[in-house]
């Protein structure tokens, strides 16, 4: 396991390689990082996201604050998390729940008008919600149909952390 201290959040750079590859099972629910990257970097409001292991590149989100996340929260000031993924040679390690434990600092220092995250995850995708549920995401008990099956739109309250 890597520790929860380990395990950081940057802005995307794009010197810095999102490169790997998701297993068919995975790409059913995110996309690949490289992919999402090439569609959505014209758009000012998706915001890539690096998740970090130390100093490997260990995972990717965005971060969208388009109207699509009006789907998912009546708060104007939320953001939607989508393309969650973990490098496969980093599954298993504690990066996913780590990253998300990191998101309200990152969230506070380079979105500070923003005070929830929101996200749809597919209600067959079990393990990803037990992430999630983990980290601090409860279920809104709103569902969200999409292409590839119904969504469990779950939200994280963003609060101002006491400094350690």
């Amino acid at each position: 396991m890597i520790s929860k201290k380990e395990i950081s959040l940057t802005l995307y750079n794009p010197k810095i390689s999102v490169q790997y590859e998701l297993p068919s099972e995975q790409l059913e629910f995110s996309g690949m990082p490289q992919d999402i990257i090439d569609r959505d970097k014209g758009n000012p409001l998706k915001h890539f996201v690096i998740i970090h292991a130390g100093r490997e590149v260990a995972g990717f989100l965005e971060l969208d604050e388009s109207d699509d996340r009006k789907k998912y929260s009546n708060n104007p000031n939320a953001l939607l998390l989508r393309g969650f993924s973990v490098n496969p040679k980093y599954q298993g390690r504690g990066i996913a729940t780590g990253s998300i434990y990191a998101l309200p600092q990152f969230m506070q220092k380079n979105f500070p008008g923003f005070d929830e995250v929101v996200l749809g995850v597919n209600a067959r995708n079990k393990a990803a919600k037990r992430i999630f549920e983990k980290a601090g995401f409860e279920d809104t008990g709103r569902r969200y149909m999409r292409t590839n099956g119904e969504q469990i739109v779950m939200c994280m309250r963003i609060e101002e952390q006491l400094e350690d």
